[in-house]
């Protein structure tokens, strides 16, 4: 998450010498040079917007992993369940719909020995 910061901020830096640069010419470089910082420094903001929404899953996750690993008895980590948490929902619903088919294949079983010991 640092790595990606970091390189929001260098986007904006880079943004902000284009402008710079494109103030001191008025020639074509300069006016290239201020095209390039706009959409830099656009993208930089979008990137900085997507990394707060980002940055507030991570905190999130935290708690989720607490919850999880309390209501199911796992050691899942922050980290985990943040780049995996889809995952791990599958396996949960794998596991829930094994049990039910285990289940049910079980009570067909014991009702077809039953009904074949009965005259």
């Amino acid at each position: 998450m640092i790595l990606i910061l970091s390189a929001i901020f260098a986007a904006a830096l880079i943004a902000a010498v284009l402008f710079w640069y494109s103030n001191e010419s008025y020639d074509g470089t300069g006016t290239a040079a201020a095209m390039a910082g706009m959409l830099l420094s656009l993208a930089a903001g979008v990137a900085a917007v997507a990394y707060v929404f980002m940055g507030w899953s991570w905190i999130a996750s935290e708690s989720k992993a607490r919850i999880v690993n309390r209501e199911y008895n796992t050691s899942y980590t922050r980290e985990e369940v943040f780049y995996a948490s889809d995952v791990i929902e599958t396996i949960r619903e794998i596991n829930r719909t094994r049990v039910e088919v285990n289940g049910d294949l079980m009570r067909d079983g014991k009702q077809t020995e039953h009904q074949g010991s009965q005259p």
